[in-house]
């Protein structure tokens, strides 16, 4: 199904788009987001400057409107040093804990080659700049200062955002670096429930190719979506136009990460916003994309044959050269 849920819905959309945050642009938007490419305005922050030339000619050449910001962003304002890695992608602020890294292979990755001292802001600040002060979701991916990026959007964060996609550390991969406790401490308390973790396991370099194909857990994605009395607080005070705008942005995010059952929850705690015929549409287009999935699944002998492909699939995976493992993608996705 369309994540705009259904064509009475298409003006909304067009005039007001999903709205998001992308920090740590390196790479360009994920495949996941791409459905909604069509009605999505993009905010994109990228502090390498060469990574960053090549987000904004390529936004300039497909004509999405994307804005780029050769900014890092942080809980304050002000320049910030540094630490530029041998493999630009794993560039932070903090310093890589070698003490850690040096029992993994391939650590010489996080080889600090630079210092640089580049400007820093707050992301409640820099939209808020730009007249942009309704944003629907944050991807936040910085080498360990996810939760300072946070702190600096707790304006946000409490009054228009739905969903984060957060990458969070198990282990300090950088010293003295937040982990998963601390971020998933701060958005708890801003009212999102955890709902999905995609983990990446480190076999040490001691054991390689001993075992299984898992090591320990470092890191992971992280998705947080509102749970449902958040987003009716959130939108309390708005007026009822809007509140439909938020709602369906929300049910939206849903259903990029597959959560038909969420996005019929929302509709249903919902359900005085709309008119008959606009809860019908909502309900009969979730409903219908909710029947056209797990056909498969009905067939006889279908558990015999997932488990045999599962296995087939980690016979695959397990190549005895292999050390860094990671789960499916993020979300209830196909």
């Amino acid at each position: 199904m369309s994540v705009f849920i259904h064509p009475k819905f298409e003006p909304v959309f067009a005039q007001h788009p999903l709205v998001m945050a992308d920090v740590g642009a390196r790479g360009g938007l994920k495949k996941n987001w791409q459905p909604a490419r069509e009605h999505l305005r993009l905010f994109g922050f990228e502090p390498d400057r060469t990574e960053f030339a090549r987000l904004a000619e390529r936004a300039k050449s497909e004509g999405h409107g994307d804005t780029y910001f050769n900014v890092a962003l942080h809980n304050r304002r002000g320049p910030i040093e540094i630490h530029v890695a041998r493999d630009a992608g794993l560039t932070s602020i903090f310093e890589p804990n070698r003490e850690f890294l040096d029992a993994f292979p391939d650590s010489s990755r996080f080889d600090t080659v630079d210092r640089r001292v580049v400007d820093a802001d707050t992301l409640d600040h820099v939209l808020e700049s730009h007249g942009e002060p309704d944003l629907d979701f944050i991807k936040a991916d910085t080498q360990g200062s996810e939760l300072c990026v946070l702190e600096g959007a707790r304006s946000l964060l409490a009054s228009t955002v739905f969903g984060v996609e957060v990458e969070v550390e198990f282990a300090s991969i950088y010293k003295d670096q937040p982990v998963f406790a601390d971020v998933d401490r701060l958005l708890r308390g801003l009212g999102f429930f955890l709902f999905d973790l995609r983990p990446c396991y480190w076999k040490r370099e001691a054991g390689r190719t001993a075992g299984g194909p898992y090591g320990q857990i470092i890191w992971g994605d992280a998705l947080y979506l509102k749970s449902v009395p958040a987003l009716e607080s959130m939108v309390s005070t708005l007026d009822a136009d809007t509140k439909k705008r938020k709602v369906l942005h929300a049910i939206s995010i849903a259903l990029l990460y597959g959560y038909v059952d969420y996005a019929l929850e929302m509709t249903h705690a919902t359900s005085a916003l709309w008119t008959e015929d606009e809860f019908t549409a909502i309900e009969q287009a979730l409903r219908a994309s909710d029947d056209q999935s797990g056909a498969f699944a009905k067939l006889p002998g279908s558990k015999q044959l997932s488990a045999a492909l599962g296995r087939l699939r980690d016979e695959l995976r397990d190549s005895p050269e292999g050390w860094s493992v990671s789960d499916k993608e993020l979300g209830n996705l196909d």
